[in-house]
């Protein structure tokens, strides 16, 4: 089988007829392939909908590879991708019920009990990657900088 590199379209999240047009994986196999696979983990829409990212559209076509071109068993792909494909610790919380203090905690928590990748969304909860934490934080650190020079701002011209 010859695979010819695959664009993925310059998008946040895609429908799973999207998915499939771009790997040429049938639905019903890329829904048995997210049971299979942790690496593959699309997000729900409020609508109920599943929506893949960029990294599960990645996983999906290397255990395509490694399924077809290499004909790997699925449970020695699914070994092969934890080598491959290393995830990125998660951390599960509520939002509505932390401050940052307390969000800290709980992360530092999480990084020192593991867990299994929660299989479930729920609208009360959103699972972060470390990552994703890190750009949270840092995003709040900029923010308060900015409310800082604008309240700067607010008293030096008597606003």
């Amino acid at each position: 089988m010859i695979n010819e590199p695959i664009e993925i379209p310059n998008k946040s999240s895609f429908k799973i007829n999207e998915v499939c047009a771009l790997t040429g994986v049938k639905s019903y196999v890329l829904r048995f392939w997210e049971s299979e696979f942790t690496e593959i983990a699309p997000l729900m829409s409020s609508a109920g909908m599943k929506l893949y990212e960029h990294k599960d559209i990645e996983a999906i076509l290397l255990i395509k590879k490694l399924l077809f071109d290499d004909k790997l068993s699925i449970e020695r792909a699914r070994s092969e991708m934890k080598i491959l494909m290393p995830r990125e610790r998660l951390v599960e919380a509520e939002f509505s019920d932390y401050d940052e203090d307390e969000m800290s905690s709980v992360f530092l928590d999480e990084l020192s009990t593991p867990k299994s990748a929660p299989t479930q969304y729920s609208q009360s909860k959103r699972v972060l990657i470390e990552s994703d934490f890190q750009k949270l934080v840092m995003a709040k650190v900029k923010l308060t900088e900015v409310l800082a020079l604008t309240e700067a701002i607010h008293q030096k011209n008597n606003w």
